[in-house]
């Protein structure tokens, strides 16, 4: 719905061409035309006090009969950001003309009786307006017929010449049409629930300044779609969570994690078929989870549900205790990585912004029992977290080491206070741990730790014997677990707070 500046959108130069204004006699005008949205024929000064943005105030020939009458309702005017005033027709001081060009304020002058100007102006004003609200009505019978989320903000965009809609929870977005633009852009928003409503949702409009679109009629655009927005976004929710049913049943199936697929589906063959899953295919399962156990906002689930459109349509995602589950079909381990790199891609900065982290279990060339990738994803997602919000992981690059992630930092770091004092007290400590630490991560080889650190052999052996001299077990098998954690929460320690104070850090390790 492009509209240029004439057409069903009244502005003063539109109406001093060939409008109701084309009798008078501009005093002033402003380099850039003002819209019109209504106009008021005043008689005493201080009605002015209560116009609206975008009024022409037409003064009554009694008011424009006095020089500081006018100079006193250009003042008003400008206070209330109105688009014009008329006076009637006689000489004015220049130093009238004046305080409008200084206002930024067009003062046009009259011939004969302002009224009849009002009222001509007055009825252009409900006919462009009786145009714009048969058009809205079109466009609200259309839109009404829409009734998936994608088509409604196509219908809207489309109405709005392709320009870029955004539906946006809390600043992030979750759907959107229409095509972005690197220009210069007015943004105009519209609550999609309402104020009382607990999702802080609104639907958003990203206008090119150098278009022509009359951003009123793009706000009134978005009111009238904003009940089909709702409608859609409800019948898909409600969609959604029929569809998500079978997914969220596996969550409460037992099964022993060391059988086998061909097991578990005996357990639970006549289940198995009421839900749709099928044992010849191979899934990736993917568990999105926030950083607390406690209970989320119900309304996060709509949301999260949008926004896992971005990366499948085909499988749905369940609300489960603890997070949010899907299972994606998967024949192939390099269709498992791009998954991964999709939901990395295309929702990692939602999911930060949501203090969420999402997991993937491994892809497995044989099919394995569902309830095994389901562990395996949720412990992904707890690993993720553990590094901060918006972490995708999958558990094939974690492994064993998601072990690692599940331990207390903060109580490793007390029993190294506790069991060795020495060295958290000598002022080389953190020359020694990044020395036992490389030493233990090259299976005890001087010579690969030492070319890990960039250090010369005799160098790294020298750092080893100052370790065991301030208490590190580094020659007892039985310790070597316990130590080889110590270190690598030590070191972990020292380059959170190195890179934290100096960004330009080599995370190598330290020199």
């Amino acid at each position: 719905m492009r509209r240029s500046k004439s057409e069903n959108h009244l502005d003063v130069a539109a109406l001093l061409a060939h409008g109701s204004l084309r009798g008078t006699t501009p005093l002033y005008l402003t380099p850039s035309s003002a819209a019109i949205d209504g106009v008021v024929l005043v008689s005493q000064l201080d009605a002015i006090q209560r116009v609206r943005p975008n009024t022409v105030i037409v003064l009554s020939a009694e008011m424009g009969s006095g020089g500081w009458l006018v100079s006193a309702a250009l003042r008003h005017a400008w206070e209330r950001k109105a688009s014009a005033v008329v006076v009637a027709g006689s000489t004015y001081s220049s130093a009238v003309i004046g305080l409008a060009e200084r206002l930024g304020i067009t003062l046009l002058a009259a011939e004969g009786d302002t009224s009849g100007i009002a009222l001509a102006l007055a009825a252009e004003i409900g006919a462009a307006l009786s145009v714009v609200d048969a058009e809205l009505a079109r466009f609200a019978r259309a839109v009404a017929k829409d009734t998936t989320l994608g088509a409604v903000l196509n219908t809207i965009s489309r109405e709005l010449d392709g320009i870029e809609i955004l539906l946006e929870y809390d600043g992030v977005s979750l759907a959107s049409a229409g095509t972005p633009t690197r220009e210069a852009v007015e943004i105009i928003t519209v609550d999609v629930r309402g104020s009382n409503s607990s999702i802080p949702s609104r639907l958003t409009a990203r206008v090119p300044r150098s278009g022509v679109h009359n951003l009123q009629l793009v706000r009134s655009i978005l009111e009238v779609a904003t009940p089909s927005v709702n409608a859609a976004w409800l019948l898909g929710d409600v969609l959604d969570t029929a569809r998500a049913v079978p997914t969220a049943a596996l969550v409460g199936l037992n099964h022993d994690p060391g059988s086998s697929w061909t097991t578990f589906v005996e357990r639970h063959r006549h289940l198995l078929s009421q839900l749709g899953w099928r044992g010849e295919e191979q899934y990736v399962a993917v568990w999105i989870r926030r950083a607390s156990l406690e209970a989320h906002r119900p309304e996060l689930t709509a949301v999260l549900r949008l926004l896992w459109r971005k990366v499948t349509v085909r499988s749905p995602l369940a609300e489960v205790h603890g997070g949010w589950l899907a299972l994606v079909p998967v024949r192939y381990q390099e269709s498992a990585d791009q998954l991964e790199a999709r939901i990395r891609v295309r929702l990692g900065k939602s999911l930060e912004e949501l203090g969420l982290g999402a997991g993937l279990s491994r892809w497995r060339e044989e099919p394995v029992a569902l309830p095994n990738i389901v562990r395996e994803s949720r412990l992904a997602a707890e690993s993720a977290l553990s590094t901060g919000p918006g972490t995708v992981a999958g558990f094939a690059n974690l492994d064993v080491a998601a072990a690692a992630t599940f331990v207390d930092e903060d109580s490793v770091l007390l029993v190294a206070e506790l069991t060795l004092p020495l060295l958290m007290a000598s002022p080389d400590r953190d020359l020694v741990i990044a020395a036992a630490g490389a030493f233990l991560d090259h299976h005890g080889s001087v010579s690969l730790a030492a070319s890990s650190l960039d250090l010369h052999r005799n160098t790294l052996q020298s750092r080893l014997n100052r370790a065991r001299e301030l208490g590190v077990p580094l020659d007892t098998p039985a310790k070597l677990l316990s130590v080889h954690l110590i270190l690598s929460t030590l070191r972990r320690s020292i380059h959170n707070k190195t890179s934290s104070a100096n960004p330009g850090y080599n995370q190598k390790g330290l020199p």
